[in-house]
């Protein structure tokens, strides 16, 4: 068997995938306008897939965890307006999700404006802003008002 024919272990595979990289700079939240500073940043860019991934987490006490992650195409144009209602079927995502001993839910932002003002590959740096965006209902039926602005470098 040829060593192209030869299937990867799942180990290997892992081996293979894109590396989140940690990021210094500033990502600020706001979820019904209570103001959240993530304390870990990272952000990853995936070739095969053509996506950038930012996530920042961020521990309010010492079990629950809150977590945004945007996804955007890596062939996005700076500074064009995204409505996140039109993106459903792009690769633009933006999450939000609690983790906490009671309950873990994400929900996904479906509705304001993505704003990419910088981004350069290589050490990614990338700076943007999500506003007034609006998320699905979380499971108690509530959805959140969602704010986000990030400037930041791998």
């Amino acid at each position: 068997m040829s060593a192209q024919q030869q299937q990867l272990t799942p180990a290997q595979q892992r081996l293979l995938r894109p590396k989140a990289l940690t990021a210094e700079g500033r990502f600020t939240a706001s979820v019904d306008s209570i103001i959240l500073n993530p304390q870990t940043k990272t952000v990853v860019h995936d070739y095969d897939l053509g996506i950038y991934g930012i996530n920042g987490r961020y521990a309010d006490n010492s079990v629950t965890i809150k977590e945004f992650y945007i996804q955007l195409p890596d062939d996005i144009e700076t500074g064009k307006i995204i409505q996140l209602e039109d993106s459903e079927f792009t690769k633009v995502r933006i999450w939000y999700s609690v983790k906490s001993p009671t309950e873990h839910y994400a929900v996904r932002c479906i509705t304001g404006e993505l704003v990419i003002q910088r981004l350069t590959a290589g050490i990614i740096s990338i700076s943007g802003s999500v506003i007034n965006g609006t998320t699905e209902t979380d499971p108690h039926g509530n959805s959140h008002a969602l704010a986000l602005f990030f400037d930041l470098l791998s």
